[in-house]
């Protein structure tokens, strides 16, 4: 039963139920994007998938999106797992135009 002595409990549990949700959402955005890219559903994404999966088609996007899935191919088989497909613009991961935005945003 709702009173105005469980107030604080009831407002803290909202926090937190809040704060959870927006963590498993941010938390899936990486496995949205890596499902959609992997086309063909092997559970890896080829280069070919890759690049198909670019929103900016220029030459110079498509090199640029070539030299990103090198650095994140780690194990250079060719593909990238969930986990290397998931490390895609953090800190450190060597794509310099994601940590200059990321750079930008915090100005």
């Amino acid at each position: 039963m709702f009173t105005m002595k469980n107030l604080p409990l009831v407002a803290a549990a909202a926090v937190l139920t809040l704060a959870a949700a927006v963590y498993a959402a941010d938390d899936a955005k990486p496995n949205r994007a890596f499902s959609k890219a992997d086309t063909n559903g092997d559970g890896k994404v080829s280069e070919a998938e890759y690049l198909a999966a670019q929103k900016d088609k220029t030459d110079e996007a498509k090199a640029k999106a070539k030299s990103a899935f090198a650095r994140r191919d780690k194990n250079k088989d060719g593909v990238l797992s969930a986990d290397e497909f998931k490390t895609a613009g953090k800190k450190g991961d060597g794509d310099k135009s994601t940590e200059k935005k990321r750079k930008k945003d915090k100005e």
